[in-house]
């Protein structure tokens, strides 16, 4: 089946069946050499499929020559790179083309019909390192409370009796009434003294006061990029800068 064949025989709303029997889009658009699968359940943006990628047409149907997961991986969701609308499905042998990689799939483009004043434009990308922040867990502080017992010496002053006893010479004769002058007796003279009771209450002497301050800080991340760098490669009928 030609080229021109299937071109002719695929239109708009056509629906896409990839070779392993899976519905992968519809037709949005038919152009020169690609057409344009719209959005949906498989492909997340619009796909721009090639003329080699298609095995059949008719009856409503495109029936693609790959598998869905082949259809997905083919880098297919960059529209192809042209200027006179014109793509080859094979590079070999293309002396004045120009083969466009894009992801590692090549799709050349014949610039025979290359006029002046035309131009490509090919994007170049580069990644960009960005970070973001989230708390985590580093540890935790414990605090904690034991009894220390310690000898402690606290002086209360007391008062008790005692008995002081003096003897004084005396000369004094016993009046008329007394019978009896010399008789054996005992006298108690009671003593008393102050006895320390001791008791123990609790008091606060101090307190911990535990907060939490918040340190802004600068971490430096490092990580491997990736960029695009493109090289152009001087033949015949190409000028360059100088």
């Amino acid at each position: 089946m030609t080229w021109s064949t299937d071109m002719g025989a695929i239109a708009a709303g056509d629906v896409v069946i990839s070779a392993d029997g899976h519905r992968v889009g519809t037709v949005a658009d038919v152009h020169p050499g690609y057409i344009v699968v719209e959005k949906g359940l498989v492909f997340a943006t619009d796909h721009f499929i090639p003329s080699s990628a298609v095995a059949s047409a008719g009856d409503g149907q495109v029936v693609l020559n790959v598998s869905r997961d082949v259809a997905l991986e083919s880098g297919w969701d960059v529209e192809p790179l042209t200027l006179n609308g014109e793509i080859s499905s094979d590079a070999t042998g293309v002396d004045d083309g120009v083969c466009v990689e894009v992801d590692s799939v090549a799709r050349p483009a014949r610039m025979e019909a290359m006029a002046v004043g035309d131009a490509i434009r090919i994007p170049v990308f580069e990644e960009e390192l960005t970070a973001t922040v989230r708390p985590v867990e580093t540890g935790a502080v414990r605090i904690r409370k034991r009894i220390v017992s310690e000898d402690r010496v606290i002086e209360v002053p007391v008062t008790e009796e005692e008995i002081r006893v003096e003897r004084r010479i005396v000369d004094r004769p016993l009046g008329g009434g007394a019978t009896e002058a010399v008789e054996q007796i005992i006298i108690e003279v009671p003593l008393r003294k102050e006895t320390v009771d001791v008791e123990k209450r609790a008091h606060a002497t101090e307190e911990i006061v535990v907060t939490k301050d918040v340190i802004q800080r600068t971490e430096r991340i490092t990580d491997t990029v990736r960029r695009e760098e493109v090289r152009v490669d001087e033949g015949d009928g190409v000028m360059g800068d100088g």
